[in-house]
C-alpha cells in the first residue's frame, strides 16, 4: 500500500505573541493519485497548512502541537537533511508567483537540473536533456528555448508551466500546489490543470491544491476543504459540498464565485449610441526585438474607450494586454501609431499621465514596504502645489471614499490585508482625479469574497466620478460582470470587439471560442445551478 500524507492535529503558534493560534487543530488525509482542494480566503491559514508540511514556516511561527506524517515519517521532527531529501523529491511544491520564485540570473535550465541532479542522480547531458523532456512534458512548444530562458523572458503561462515542471522533477509522490493558476487566463488555467489531473491519473500523483476560487477545481478535485481563520469548517466530495454546503462561510465562498451581469451593455452606466472617446488608440505597434524579426507584442492596435464605459480587455498571458496598458499610461513608447486622451493631446504630457491612472495587479508589490500608506499616497501629490493640510485632506477623503480606515495610513503594506492594500492602490490613483482607471489584473491575487467587495467599489466610483474604465482580466465571470464592451488580444493583435452579451453568446475569432469555452464549469458542474439547488 503506497504512503499517505496525512495531517492531524496541527496547531500553529505564534512564539512571540501569545493568544489564539494561527492553525488550530487542522486535520487532512491525501491518498496516491487524489486531487483535494484546499479553499479558502486571504488569511484562512490554506498557504500556512502548506508551509508547515513542508517545514517552512516563516520565523517566529512553530508547530506546537499535531503531526504530519508521510508515510511513516513524522515531518514534525525530522531533520533538515531528511526534510531536504523530501522537499523537492517525495514531496513537490508548485508556487502561486513563479516569476518570484525563480532566481531571476539563472536559466531556467539550470534551475531544472539542480533537483534532476539532488533527486534524480542526473548531471551533464542527460540532466541537460531531461530537463528540456520535462518542459516539453508541460507544454512548451521548444523546450530547448524555453531551458535557454531567463525566468523574466517567459510569459507568465509559460513561467507556471516552468515550475510545474520544476515541481515535477524530483518525481514527486505528493504535490502541493498553493494558488498556480490565480494569474492565469481562463485557457491557460484549464490547461495546467489538466496537466496536473494527467499526472496524477497517470502515476497516481496526490495532489494537495490550495486556491481561493471553487469554480477553478470543480471539475478536478475528488474533495473539497473549506477552511476559515485556521480551522476547517466543511469537508466533502466536491458535489456534495457545492450542492449542499453546509457551513455559512462555505455558502459565502459560492455565492461571492458568482458574478451575475448587470443589464445588457446599452442600457449600463448611461453609455449611448454614438458616446465621445475617452481614449483612442489608432495604429498602435510595439516590437521588443525587432531585428530578429519576432512577433510585435503589439501589432497595429486601433480602439476606443467611449467616455462612462467599462471595457473588457481578454487575451492569453502573452497576447499584448500590459503592453498596450503600458503604452497608454506612458511607461512604454510606441513604434507607430498614436495614444490620445480626450482633452489632452497625443504626446504624453503631464496632463495626459494625470489623465489615466493604473490599478496595479498585486497589491502587495504596489507599495514600498517600507514605507507608510501616507508616504505612498502622499508621493503622487507631491509636485503639485498643495500645501501640507490640503495633501493631507485630500489623502484622507480618497481612503474614506474606497472604504478603508484613515487609522490605516500609518500601517505599512505587511500589516494590512489584501483587499485592503487594493483598496489603498484604488484611492492612490484617485488622487490625480483621473479620466480614465486601468485596471490590470486588478482582482487575480485576491479571494472570492473580497474580488467582489473590490468589483463592486468599482462599479460605484465609475459611476459616481464618472469614469472610463479599462479591465485587463483574464477572468471571463469579471468581464461579465461589470464591462459593456469586449476587446479580445491574440498574439499582439485585436481579433474582435463586440457587446459583452454578443460576445458571449456568438463569439466570433477561434481564439474567442476557446476563451469562451474554458470559461465554462465542466463535468455537469454549475455552480450557479448547484448554489440555486441548496437555498
Amino acid at each position: 500500500m503506497r504512503d499517505h500524507l496525512t495531517v492531524d492535529g496541527l496547531t500553529v503558534r505564534d512564539t512571540a505573541r501569545p493568544g489564539a493560534p494561527l492553525l488550530d487543530g487542522v486535520a487532512l488525509d491525501v491518498a496516491p493519485g487524489e486531487f483535494v482542494a484546499l479553499v479558502g480566503g486571504s488569511g484562512s491559514g490554506k498557504t500556512m497548512t502548506a508551509m508547515s508540511v513542508l517545514g517552512l514556516l516563516p520565523q517566529g511561527l512553530a508547530v506546537s502541537g499535531g503531526s504530519i506524517r508521510l508515510g511513516e515519517t513524522e515531518l514534525t521532527t525530522a531533520g533538515h537533511a531528511e526534510l531536504d531529501r523530501i522537499r523537492g523529491g517525495r514531496i513537490g511544491m508548485l508556487f502561486q508567483q513563479p516569476k518570484r520564485m525563480f532566481n531571476p540570473n539563472r536559466r531556467i535550465g539550470r534551475h531544472l537540473r539542480e533537483p534532476l541532479k539532488l533527486h534524480a542522480g542526473l548531471r551533464g547531458t542527460a540532466a541537460q536533456r531531461k530537463a528540456i523532456e520535462l518542459l516539453a512534458e508541460v507544454g512548451f512548444e521548444d523546450p530547448a528555448a524555453g531551458a535557454r530562458s531567463f525566468p523574466h523572458q517567459l510569459s507568465g503561462g509559460m513561467a507556471q508551466r516552468a515550475m510545474a515542471a520544476l515541481a515535477l522533477a524530483g518525481r514527486p509522490d505528493f504535490l502541493l500546489a498553493d494558488e498556480p493558476t490565480s494569474a492565469l487566463d481562463k485557457v491557460l488555467e484549464r490547461q495546467i490543470l489538466q496537466l496536473l489531473d494527467q499526472e496524477r491519473r497517470d502515476r497516481g500523483l496526490g495532489i494537495l491544491y490550495i486556491t481561493h476560487n471553487l469554480a477553478s477545481v470543480a471539475a478536478f478535485a475528488d474533495r473539497v476543504l473549506v477552511m476559515e481563520q485556521g480551522r476547517l469548517v466543511e469537508s466533502g466530495p466536491t458535489r456534495e459540498v457545492l450542492a449542499q454546503p453546509k457551513s455559512p462561510y462555505t455558502r459565502s465562498l459560492l455565492e461571492a464565485s458568482i458574478l451575475q451581469p448587470h443589464g445588457t451593455s446599452s442600457a449600463r452606466n448611461g453609455v449611448h449610441a454614438e458616446p465621445e472617446a475617452a481614449l483612442s488608440l489608432r495604429g498602435v505597434s510595439k516590437s521588443f526585438a525587432p531585428r530578429r524579426k519576432a512577433r510585435a507584442a503589439v501589432d497595429g492596435v486601433s480602439l476606443e474607450l467611449r467616455k462612462g464605459e467599462i471595457l473588457g480587455v481578454l487575451g492569453q498571458s502573452g497576447s499584448g494586454k500590459s503592453t498596450l496598458a503600458r503604452l497608454v499610461l506612458g511607461l512604454e513608447r510606441a513604434d507607430a501609431g498614436t495614444v490620445a486622451i480626450a482633452g489632452t493631446g497625443t504626446a504624453h504630457t503631464a496632463s495626459m499621465c494625470r489623465a489615466v491612472q493604473l490599478v496595479f495587479q498585486e497589491p502587495y508589490d504596489s507599495f514600498d514596504p517600507r514605507m507608510t500608506l501616507r508616504s505612498s499616497l502622499e508621493a503622487p501629490l507631491r509636485q503639485s502645489p498643495l500645501s501640507n493640510e490640503e495633501r493631507e485632506g485630500r489623502i484622507r477623503a480618497a481612503v474614506v471614499e474606497v472604504g478603508l480606515d484613515p487609522a490605516l495610513l500609518d500601517h505599512r503594506p505587511r500589516q494590512c490585508s489584501g483587499g485592503q492594500l487594493q483598496r489603498a492602490t484604488i484611492a492612490r490613483a484617485l488622487l490625480l482625479e483621473p479620466q480614465v482607471l486601468i485596471c490590470d489584473e486588478a482582482t487575480s491575487a485576491l479571494d472570492a469574497l473580497t474580488q467582489r467587495t473590490i468589483l463592486d467599489l468599482l462599479r460605484r466610483l465609475q459611476r459616481e466620478r464618472g469614469l472610463s474604465l479599462v479591465m485587463i482580466t483574464h477572468d471571463m465571470d469579471v468581464v461579465r460582470y461589470m464591462c459593456q464592451r469586449v476587446a479580445v488580444m491574440y498574439q499582439g493583435s485585436l481579433v474582435e470587439l463586440a457587446d459583452t452579451g454578443t460576445f458571449f453568446s456568438a463569439p466570433q475569432h477561434e481564439h474567442s471560442r476557446a476563451l469562451v469555452e474554458a470559461s465554462i464549469p465542466c463535468k455537469g458542474l454549475h455552480l450557479g445551478r448547484l448554489v440555486s439547488a441548496a437555498d
